[in-house]
């Protein structure tokens, strides 16, 4: 790496945006600039000044950017992108395919958060129409999905831009444009990518299962949605494992890769009936996840959240298993949200926690850090899940967050910094329509939407009836970001040490909440510049600039 590339690096941040220009005009009634991801794009959002856009990462990292559209008067010939390969060093180009744009699609939110607190006035959660679904503009096929925009006036729309930095691509500067066309004369927005010489892995490390239900929608498509998932660094899994076909649930874990979980859901000693089905079915899956290569990237779950008084039984479904197949044995997993210190801790390897019922600041009183250092020293390991029924001040996937929208990318650093070992969700789309479901927090199970744009709900604008696979929201990409980073201080820690990496996570991160949390103190920042700041400190580290 070359001094100047070092000094441009040392300068950038994942997306830095040109300030101080005016914004890219099509002709007096059009506006095209650019902004963070970070940013949520509201419909009344004035145009901005950044003219370009500016990307730094690391090789098998997906980064992203937003372009905002504006216009003051209807347009009536439709606009539509074009976009180049990026140039790159000694005539290593980063194709075209790399790049990707989406158009933001709006969810209505009509119901609040279960902890919808205005006393930190940065976190308010209002109502209102959101940007959240990002229908691509060109599909997987070539196809024009919606590439054809006619603004309305005084109407911002929000696009999404992907840019992927494939493994081996040369370290160095690239160079590229985002093109607006319209009757009239194009306007160019460039796109400078700074690649440096550091790898994450190609696919992601960090256990995860997130539930993905056997809609008709994702039936008829279900390597599409398994890919988006996957491409996402997110596993998708089912909770019917024990109940599926072993023949569709194998497209869950193409080519062998990823993560499986069987959540077995026994709350009382079986009968003999049961534990016979138990055990004969575990075998044959058991076998069929060995001959997949699967079975040292599998967990075994006993149930949900279960009361109290349903230990004694779990317990004794754990004792069955191990007793019949002992190679289950440190693969055992609970997602326990009450009594710590019972006699289940004696057989359970993964614990995994709601953000709500971890640490020392918790007002229901668990295990701390301390605590967990002490159960990782015993072969113990710690895992996370989020809902959004946790609330303020929790980071959420809620959709309604226009002043924090990169909530999602905060989750990865803070259970990193908790030394967690994965991370777990109860759904990735639990309602299979273009609508949230109004039981749960806006968002709440919620990441992907279907491609079906026949439903009710779905944008108007999209011009096939059908994406042959999912639609994902803003959060779930925001969230991918965070697991990248996850990634790299992973890889920072291992080159370095914990310490030393904690020093740059420090000041943006100290906890996930507490009960009296002061909102002019908040435990992570408010600030996404400060988040991209502690992400450049971790590319200088791992590429030996620090």
């Amino acid at each position: 790496m070359t001094g100047a590339l070092r000094n441009r690096m040392a300068k950038a941040l994942t997306v830095i945006l040109v300030m101080g220009v005016a914004p890219a005009m099509i002709h007096a009634a059009t506006a095209l600039w650019a902004e963070s991801p970070g940013t949520m794009i509201l419909h009344d959002r004035a145009a901005g000044a950044a003219s370009e856009i500016a990307l730094t990462g690391a090789r098998n990292e997906v980064l992203s950017a937003q372009l905002g559209l504006r216009a003051d008067a209807d347009v009536a010939v439709p606009l539509s992108f074009e976009w180049t390969e990026l140039k790159g060093p000694g005539g290593k180009d980063i194709a075209r395919d790399n790049i990707v744009l989406f158009r933001a699609a709006d969810i209505e939110v009509t119901h609040g958060s279960s902890d919808n607190r205005a006393k930190d006035a940065a976190r308010v959660r209002p109502m209102g129409m959101f940007p959240d679904a990002l229908v691509p503009l060109i599909g997987r096929d070539g196809v024009n999905v919606a590439n054809s925009i006619k603004p309305e006036k005084d109407q911002t729309i929000a696009f999404w831009v992907d840019v992927r930095i494939p493994a081996g691509t040369p370290a160095g500067q690239y160079t590229g444009s985002i093109t607006l066309k319209s009757a009239g004369p194009a306007i160019s927005v460039p796109v400078k990518l700074t690649v440096v010489d550091v790898d994450i892995p190609a696919d992601s490390t960090i256990p995860s299962m997130y539930n993905l239900r056997d809609y008709p929608h994702v039936i008829a498509n279900v390597d599409n949605y398994v890919a988006e998932a996957m491409a996402h660094r997110l596993q998708p899994t089912s909770y019917h494992y024990f109940d599926q076909k072993q023949e569709y649930l194998d497209k869950y874990n193409p080519d062998g890769k990823g993560y499986v979980s069987i959540l077995i859901w026994d709350e009382k000693k079986p009968s003999p009936e049961r534990a016979k089905q138990i055990i004969d079915t575990l075998k044959r899956i058991t076998a069929h996840l060995k001959e997949r290569g699967l079975f040292e990237r599998s967990f075994l779950q006993l149930k949900d959240e279960p009361d109290l008084n349903e230990l004694p039984g779990m317990l004794e479904v754990a004792k069955l298993i191990l007793g019949e197949l002992p190679e289950w044995k440190g693969k055992i997993a609970d997602t326990l949200s009450i009594k710590e210190g019972t006699e289940l801790d004696s057989v359970v390897t993964y614990h995994v926690r709601p953000l709500a019922l971890y640490g020392s600041w918790s007002w229901r009183k668990m295990d701390g850090r301390e605590e967990w250092d002490k159960r990782r020293a015993a072969g113990q390991q710690l895992m996370f899940y989020v809902s959004n029924n946790q609330g303020t001040p929790y980071p959420t996937f809620d959709i309604n967050t226009p002043s924090v929208a990169f909530e999602p990318r905060v989750l990865a650093w803070a259970w990193w910094y908790e030394k967690a070992y994965g991370h777990l969700y109860w759904d990735l789309m639990f309602t299979p329509e273009w609508k949230l479901h109004a039981k749960f927090p806006p968002g709440d199970g919620e990441l992907l939407y279907p491609g079906d744009f026949s439903l009710p709900g779905a944008p108007k604008w999209v011009l096939v009836k059908d994406l042959k696979g999912p639609v994902i929201s803003r959060r779930m990409k925001m969230f991918r970001q965070g697991i990248q980073e996850w990634e790299l201080l992973k890889m920072a820690q291992k080159k370095f040490d914990y310490e030393k990496v904690a020093a740059i996570v420090s000041p943006i991160y100290t906890c996930m909440g507490t009960k009296d949390y002061n909102s002019e103190k908040p435990m992570w920042s408010y600030d996404e510049a400060s988040w991209d700041k502690a992400r450049t400190q971790v590319l200088q580290l791992l590429a030996g600039q620090k």
